[in-house]
This record gives C-alpha cells, structure tokens and sequence, in this order.
C-alpha cells in the first residue's frame, strides 16, 4: 500500500497552514482563496435568471405604472434599481451555458424585452413631456424679462411708421 497520496495531502495541509499563518501574521488580511470543485447545474442557473428577470420586471412594472400617475415619482431611485437589476442579470447569465437556454428561458427573455419596449416608449414620451414644459417655460422667462429692445416687431405698425 502507497503513502503516497497520504503524503500529498499532509503535505498540502500544511502548505495551506502555513499560509493562513502568514497572513494572520501581517494583519487582517482575508485567508487564500481556496479553490473548491464547480459542478454546473443548468436548472439552478435559470433558476437564478428568471428569479432576475422577475425583480427587474417588478421594477419596470411599478415605473411604467408611475409615469402615468405620479408626478412626482423618484425617477432616480428607479433607474438605480434598474440597472442594478441588470448587472445582476448579466452576471446571472454569465452562469449559463449556451445550450442552457431553452425554449421556455427563450420565451422569458423575449417576454421581457417587450416589457423593457413598453417602459422605453413611457419614458421617452415622458421626457418629452417634460422637454416641452421646459421651453414652454423657458419662454414665458426670456418673455418675462424682455424689454422688447431686441425683438423684430413684424406687423403692419412698423410698416407704417416708416412709409411716411
């Protein structure tokens, strides 16, 4: 009978020892990354996506839904958490393999792009919206403190007062 892995394995303990001593010596510095085995498991990854999809989905829901009745709706928070969502995602989706998708994984990810489709067409004509007061105000300001000094009169007074 060998010793030798016997050997391997006291040898690579005290390998491992060593170096937490090390490191518990200079500080509080975390231990080594110790690699452990990588089992894929294709159901638990799109598990995880979908688990995703559904909190960004809750996000888009709750957003879409505002833009149509609160106006003072915290836009910021919102798009924080979105693409907060969406680097979860990525990374989510980064865990699977590319014969991991499936139909039904397929047909999520479709379903949500048109939901994305329905939350951009409501922020775009938000902010269009939102465009059009701030001329409109921008007007009445420039109005406002305008003395009428610079400004073209067109119409039939300027035209007589210099016909004479």
């Amino acid at each position: 009978m060998s010793t030798a892995p016997v050997e391997a394995k006291t040898k690579s303990q005290e390998s491992s020892s060593a170096a937490l001593r090390r490191v518990g010596a200079r500080g509080n510095r975390r231990a080594p990354h110790l690699p452990r085995a990588v089992t894929h498991d294709a159901d638990a990854a799109r598990a995880v996506v979908v688990a995703v999809i559904r909190r960004i989905e809750d996000y888009l829901d709750e957003e879409t839904a505002a833009l149509d009745k609160a106006p003072n709706f915290d836009l910021k928070a919102s798009n924080d958490r979105k693409s907060q969502g969406l680097v979860d995602l990525n990374e989510a989706m980064r865990r699977l393999n590319p014969a991991d998708i499936d139909e039904d994984l397929n047909l999520r990810l479709q379903m949500f792009r048109a939901k994305l489709d329905v939350n951009l067409r409501k922020i775009r004509l938000h902010l269009e919206a939102v465009k059009e007061i701030a001329g409109m105000l921008s007007d009445a300001i420039q109005n406002a403190e305008s003395d009428g000094t610079y400004t073209r009169n067109i119409g039939p007074s300027r035209s007589t007062q210099w016909s004479d």
